[in-house]
């Protein structure tokens, strides 16, 4: 299964935010929508991405301070991306060796969604579902 499709069974809705937003304000959005992470944008472009990992650490190094802090003191800068045209294995071998669990997706430049590891894995037991009826069927002798 690739990333198009999945962005047309899940929708293409990014929640994104700033670089100078608050921790406080992130972490509420967070709550608010369940999800794991923000991808933070700047000068229309991906500027980091924001993830329940990053606050966890985050509140670990500084404590209360923490929520006044700024998005840009936590933010990861490095953002591993996706196209729609990325498979379920390709999806997973990057998130395995990155360690992330969010992906944004980029259509010619533009975020065009996100894909989570929950995603990913909902895709793949869809086509392994697929396999084993077309695996059942052909050892039944019910092949067209």
């Amino acid at each position: 299964m690739y990333v198009s499709q999945i962005l047309k069974t899940k929708g293409a809705n990014v929640v994104t935010a700033r670089a100078d937003d608050t921790i406080a304000r992130v972490a509420e959005q967070l709550a608010t929508e369940r999800i794991g992470a923000v991808v933070v944008m700047g000068e229309g472009r991906i500027a980091g991405i924001l993830s329940e990992r990053d606050i966890a650490y985050g509140l670990a190094r500084h404590g209360q301070d923490l929520l006044a802090l700024r998005v840009s003191d936590l933010m990861s800068r490095l953002v591993a991306t996706c196209s729609p045209e990325d498979d379920t294995g390709t999806l997973m071998e990057m998130m395995t060796d990155r360690r992330v669990r969010h992906l944004p997706v980029l259509d010619n430049g533009k975020l065009a969604g996100i894909i989570s590891i929950g995603d990913v894995v909902k895709a793949r037991l869809s086509e392994m579902a697929v396999e084993v009826n077309e695996l059942r069927d052909y050892v039944a002798g019910r092949t067209a």
